[in-house]
C-alpha cells in the first residue's frame, strides 16, 4: 500500500471501495461493526484529564527550522511543561527545562550567548543538554537542568518528551515531489489538541462552517464518505477530491485537488491538475492550549512564492479558516468541561477520527500493537 504522505493514492483504491462498500464481504462486516462500536465505547467529556504518560513516548515536531536562528529562543509548552529552544555552540538545536535552576526565572527571557542559554536573572549558563557551565560571581557547581532529546529533520525541529528511550527514526513529514513549499505559520490555539484534531480530521462540515472562506459555494453532497482500507489511518473523501492522513502521534497530512468553486463533485485529487498539500501538527502545550504547526505547499504557481509580503496573506487566509473552527471547537470545549460527550453518535463519515481516538485509546492502555498500525 502506498502511503498518503508520498503524494500518491492507495494503489488498490476499486478494490478498497468494493470491500468497504459491498455489505456481503467479511470486510464490510468488520467495518460496520467497527463504526458502531465507538457508539458505545467512545467517551470524551467532562474536564480534560492529566496527559497519560505514553502519549509522551512519541518525536513531536515543535518549530520549524526557518524559525530557530542561531542566537534566538522559542519558549514551548508541551505536556503541561515549559522548554526553550536554542542552537547550541555546533548549531544543533538543544531543549532545555525553560526555569533557571537556581531562582527558577523564564530562561527565553535571557539571551543566547555562545551557544548557551544565560538567564537575565544572575547571568547562570546552561548547554543544549541542560549542564550550568557559567555562575558569575559565586564558585561553580555541579548543576544541571533537564534537558529533551532534540533532532532537526527536513526544517522541523524535533523532541522527545517521554520516559522511553527515542526510537532512531523519524517520520517524514515533507510535501510529495513537486510541490513547493509557500508558507509555514505557528499559532497557539485556546484548545485541547485532540479537539483539533478531531476537527482537522472531518471534511463533512466544510460546506456549513467554512462558508466564507475555502468552501464558499459548495453544494451540500447527499452523502460524503471517507474511504480507507480496514485497518488505516489514511484514504480519500468521496465526493470531494482530498486525500488525507493522521500521522501519529499528533500530525494531519492533507492533499487537495484544486477545482472550481461548487464544482469539486466527481473528480478525485488524481484527476485535478493542480494541487494544495497541507500539514498540521497538533502539539498539546496543556490540556486547554495547543500549539499548531501549519505549512502550506503548491505544485503550481512558484512565483508567488517570491511576491513581497505573500506568507502575510497565506497567514491571514490560514486564520480566516482556523477562525471559523475555533469558535465552533472552543464552544464544544465547554460544552464537554461541563459533561457533555464530544463523540455521543459518530456516524460513517467520522470514521477517521474515530479511528484516532481509537488509536488513542490503546496508546493510553498499552495495547501492544497498536490498532491500525501500517505492517512493517
Amino acid at each position: 500500500m502506498e502511503e498518503l504522505v508520498n503524494g500518491k493514492l492507495l494503489e488498490d483504491r476499486t478494490k478498497m471501495e468494493s470491500s468497504i462498500a459491498a455489505p456481503s464481504s467479511s470486510t464490510s462486516t468488520q467495518s460496520l461493526d467497527t463504526m458502531k462500536r465507538p457508539r458505545k465505547s467512545l467517551d470524551v467529556s467532562g474536564p480534560v484529564q492529566p496527559y497519560h504518560p505514553r502519549l509522551k513516548n512519541f518525536w513531536y515536531p515543535v518549530a520549524f527550522s526557518t524559525d530557530l536562528k542561531d542566537e534566538t529562543m522559542i519558549p514551548i509548552d508541551c505536556f503541561e511543561e515549559p522548554w526553550v529552544l536554542f542552537r547550541g555552540k555546533d548549531g544543533n538545536p538543544g531543549c532545555i527545562q525553560n526555569t533557571c535552576a537556581h531562582r527558577a526565572c523564564p530562561l527565553h527571557l535571557g539571551s543566547v550567548n555562545e551557544g548557551r542559554i544565560q538567564c537575565p536573572y544572575h547571568g547562570w549558563e546552561y548547554t543544549t543538554d541542560g549542564k550550568c557551565e557559567k555562575m558569575p560571581s559565586t564558585r561553580l557547581l555541579n548543576v544541571k537542568i533537564k534537558s529533551l532529546p532534540c533532532l532537526e529533520q527536513e526544517g522541523m525541529i524535533w523532541i522527545w518528551p517521554g520516559d522511553d528511550p527515542p526510537t532512531t527514526t523519524l517520520p517524514s513529514l515533507q510535501p510529495p515531489s513537486g510541490f513547493v513549499i509557500h508558507a509555514e505559520i505557528v499559532m497557539e490555539l485556546p484548545v485541547e489538541h485532540g479537539l483539533l484534531l478531531d476537527n482537522l480530521l472531518d471534511l463533512a462540515h466544510a460546506p456549513f462552517t467554512h462558508t466564507s472562506t475555502f468552501a464558499k459555494g459548495w453544494t451540500v453532497p447527499s452523502l460524503v464518505k471517507f474511504l480507507t482500507p480496514a485497518s488505516g489511518l489514511q484514504g480519500y473523501w468521496d465526493p470531494y477530491p482530498i486525500d488525507m492522513e493522521f500521522q501519529p502521534p499528533c500530525m494531519v497530512l492533507s492533499t487537495i485537488g484544486i477545482s472550481k468553486p461548487g464544482k469539486l463533485e466527481g473528480q478525485s485529487t488524481k484527476e485535478c491538475a493542480t494541487h494544495l498539500h497541507q500539514l498540521h501538527v497538533c502539539l498539546p502545550s496543556s490540556r486547554n492550549k495547543t500549539r499548531l504547526l501549519y505549512r502550506m505547499s503548491l505544485d503550481f504557481a512558484p512565483l508567488l512564492k517570491h511576491i513581497p509580503f505573500m506568507h502575510y496573506l497565506w497567514r491571514h487566509f490560514a486564520e480566516q479558516v482556523l477562525n471559523e473552527d475555533l469558535r465552533l471547537v472552543i464552544g464544544q470545549q465547554e460544552r464537554m468541561i461541563n459533561g457533555a460527550n464530544v463523540w455521543n453518535w459518530p456516524v460513517a463519515y467520522d470514521k477517521l477520527g474515530v479511528r484516532y481516538r481509537l488509536w488513542r485509546d490503546a496508546v493510553e492502555r498499552g495495547s501492544k500493537p497498536l490498532p491500525f498500525s501500517k505492517p512493517m
